[in-house]
């Protein structure tokens, strides 16, 4: 039997769709050898074969309520109906031609055009649009939008339901929590919509910062260099390279350094020996790493 609409099939669909037509033939069979015969729009016209209830369903319909009623019907046998080719994404389906070094789990849709380095892996329901850039083994969890324009460094981790919007530079090995939201816009209105690379102002993380899950940064600000943003923060101003910032709105409460360890008052590491003196922009190391 021929589908009515294109589709790729899984298991079972096919199956109880071929065993619905036939028994719609069947039926119809039945009714006409008991003399019952078969009222319109079903009944044969004279020189014509039967043609089962669903063929005839299919063909009789407009074409938005046969899309429609083939959509429904997929769900149910299992089918999935083929995506037009002019709304299609760049998925794991229909990039297996083009050279990859990387993972795009079959849920995700990345534009053509976006750029994605060695390694990086992009995994359920995630949009990575035209035009942005991503790193070499960075992770792009679940449920991520990146925004045209958006510049990720190498070996990034972005977990769960996070936007990255355009105005937004990432560093290299900088970590964004769970849910933790970014902006672009500084006084948003519906009435008077603000579009456009000039609207949106920038947001630099710097590299090696640490960003908890729910936190918030209001675009505009910097996050310094192997800074600590505390889960639930807001920041509303530049923060200091590694310093370590919580609250709303997110404050100084300590400085961290570059292996995560929270410094003491003499600014030296106690697991890996770093120190650090105080600078314009936070602190900088003194020396290399002497572990003790």
């Amino acid at each position: 039997m021929i589908a009515p609409f294109p589709c790729k099939v899984n298991e079972g669909g096919p199956i109880l769709l071929l065993l619905i037509d036939y028994a719609f033939l069947w039926g119809y069979n039945m009714r006409s050898a008991s003399g019952g015969g078969c009222k319109a729009p079903y009944a044969p016209t004279a020189g014509h074969k039967p043609m089962s209830l669903t063929v005839r369903l299919f063909n009789s319909l407009p074409w938005v309520r046969t899309r429609l009623a083939a959509c429904k019907l997929a769900c149910r046998l299992s089918l999935r109906p083929v995506v037009p080719v002019k709304y299609k994404r760049e998925t794991v389906a229909n990039i297996v031609d083009k050279p990859q070094n990387y993972y795009v789990h079959p849920s995700a849709c990345v534009d053509e055009g976006a750029e994605i380095g060695a390694g990086t892996k992009i995994w359920h329901f995630c949009h990575v649009s035209a035009g942005c850039r991503i790193g070499e083994n960075c992770t792009i969890g679940q449920n991520v939008f990146v925004a045209p324009g958006v510049r990720i460094g190498r070996n990034c981790k972005i977990q769960n339901n996070v936007s990255v919007y355009e105005g937004v530079e990432l560093g290299d090995y900088v970590f964004c929590g769970p849910s933790m939201v970014f902006t672009n816009v500084q006084r948003p209105r519906c009435k008077y919509p603000q579009r456009g690379s000039e609207f949106y102002a920038p947001t630099p993380i710097g590299e090696g910062a640490s960003i908890g899950a729910n936190a918030t940064v209001v675009c505009g600000h910097r996050v310094g260099k192997n800074a600590f943003v505390a889960a639930g923060s807001v920041v509303t101003k530049d923060v200091p390279d590694h310093a370590i910032v919580m609250g709303n709105p997110a404050r100084v409460r300590g400085w961290a350094c570059e292996c995560g360890a929270k410094l003491g008052e003499d600014l030296v590491c106690p697991k890996c020996g770093r120190r650090y003196v105080r600078g314009a922009d936070g602190l900088k190391e003194e020396t290399g790493p002497c572990r003790k």
